[in-house]
């Protein structure tokens, strides 16, 4: 059987005159992932078009649609059993640009190739250093390396790309850090609730408003769900990328306006 590949097309600098404008198809927030950003099929569209249905396989014939799942699971073959990851995981270790927030919590950094918690894997795609079409397994074939179209390469998405391309995350929102539920101090991958922190500034249990939360068992086993003491906020704390409690093409799991418990800011903070 002849190897096939999964066409992915490249932006080359020498060759693009101009920024190409990248733009997310209609979606509506809830329903599920058709029709949104994370929507990588041909009929989807998807947030780039990785696949145009006129390339060829190594059989010369045309390459089959890439299903919805595709690019982030696969049910064999994937670089891990857990969520069946499919992607290619960073080689980053991400970071911060300070070492504490000022209540004085640790801002532990986290490879994204080891750490069990899902920002890892939402970051293998937003840290523009991996192919979003660099997957594991994909129509009967083994490990793909494919053509480096990366997440954030035009200039004109930069909302897309969260990280840096060297793993840093300054400026944004810290995660893979301990969230202080039941309003007292907990610990998160290896990091422990600052001493100075005001705990009634914070919802005790925000999963009743929409978040989602994350326990660590202490040795870097990460699952679902708050544990006193041992809680925890990722990525998709605040982002659905399923688009199943999501409010917005943001996959928000809460508005960006607001005074009340709707807004995703006072989902967790009580200001």
């Amino acid at each position: 059987m002849k190897k096939r590949y999964l066409w992915v097309p490249v932006l080359t600098a020498g060759l693009v005159a101009a920024p190409v404008a990248f733009s997310a198809p209609p979606a509506t927030p809830g329903p599920g992932l058709l029709g949104t950003a994370h929507d990588f099929t041909a009929a989807g569209g998807g947030h780039l078009p990785y696949k145009a249905g006129t390339a060829l396989n190594g059989d010369g014939l045309p390459i089959n649609d890439v299903g919805l799942c595709t690019y982030c699971h696969t049910p064999h073959h994937g670089t891990t059993t857990r969520l069946l990851w499919n992607h290619k995981l960073s080689a980053n270790t991400f970071s911060w640009d300070v070492p504490s927030t000022t209540a004085g919590t640790t801002l532990p950094s986290f490879s994204g190739q080891t750490y069990n918690g899902v920002s890892a894997k939402c970051l293998s795609c937003h840290d523009g250093s991996v192919a979003i079409g660099d997957v594991f397994w994909y129509e009967e074939t083994g490990p793909l390396t494919l053509e480096p179209t990366k997440m954030g390469q035009s200039p004109s998405d930069p909302i897309f790309r969260i990280a840096s391309t060297t793993g840093s995350l300054a400026t944004n929102h810290p995660v893979a850090v301990p969230y202080p539920f039941g309003n007292a101090p907990n610990t998160y991958n290896t990091a422990t609730t600052g001493s100075n922190a005001y705990l009634d500034e914070w919802q005790p249990d925000p999963t009743a408003l929409g978040i989602r939360l994350f326990n660590d068992d202490g040795s870097g086993n990460i699952t679902a769900g708050p544990v006193a003491g041992k809680t925890g906020i990722e990525c998709s704390s605040c982002h659905d990328p399923h688009n199943k409690q999501a409010v917005d093409d943001m996959f928000l799991r809460g508005s960006l306006a607001g005074n009340d418990t709707n807004y995703i800011c006072l989902k967790c903070h009580v200001k």
